[in-house]
């Protein structure tokens, strides 16, 4: 129910740098071509190389959040966790990472983990959708109607385009519905 509505890329987080030093650039470009030709095995030892050439903390961070990323893509979520979990590590302000970190957690079972993860990207940037979205879609696996609805209701609150903000409101509509059914009470 909703998870992904807020698609695309985040904000960056405070602390959060978007471009690499020169020389992780280059190697990260190598990365992502073998990639786009689908040398995955190649592509991997580039971005690791990136990572342990970096020239400073940033550009680690970004290396291994391209990493973790195409990780995500490859399907190999527990090394996607491991890469994102050093990302976090250098750079425990990245909104974006703390999200997909506990995106990839919650796939792989552990909720408790990615609900962490997801609240940590909240109070991290408590205007930023994604993680909310996020937290309050495990929730609902979790069939935690209370819960969800508490940051259901806390994304009402935040200024949303226009589709999400439908979304989130048709979402509050169906749990109310599942609560009510469930004899739960307001």
């Amino acid at each position: 129910m909703l998870a992904g509505a807020c698609g695309g890329k985040s904000r960056a987080g405070e602390g959060e740098r978007r471009e690499p030093a020169a020389s992780t650039r280059a190697i990260l470009d190598q990365a992502r071509e073998a990639e786009r030709a689908r040398r995955y095995d190649q592509a991997r030892e580039l971005y690791l190389r990136a990572a342990r050439q970096a020239p400073d903390r940033a550009s680690e961070a970004i290396a291994w959040r391209e990493l973790g990323s195409a990780l995500i893509f490859w399907g190999e979520l527990e090394e996607a966790s491991r890469a994102l979990g050093r990302v976090v590590a250098l750079q425990p302000r990245a909104v974006s990472a703390w999200h997909d970190l506990g995106i990839v957690r919650a796939r792989l079972g552990d909720a408790a983990g990615g609900e962490r993860a997801f609240r940590r990207a909240i109070a991290l940037a408590p205007e930023e959708p994604r993680p909310r979205v996020a937290l309050a879609a495990l929730m609902v696996r979790q069939h935690r109607w209370d819960d969800a609805l508490g940051e259901y209701r806390a994304l009402q609150r935040l200024d949303l385009p226009a589709p999400i903000r439908r979304a989130v409101e048709r979402a509050i509509e169906l749990l109310e519905v599942e609560r009510r059914r469930r004899g739960a009470p307001r």
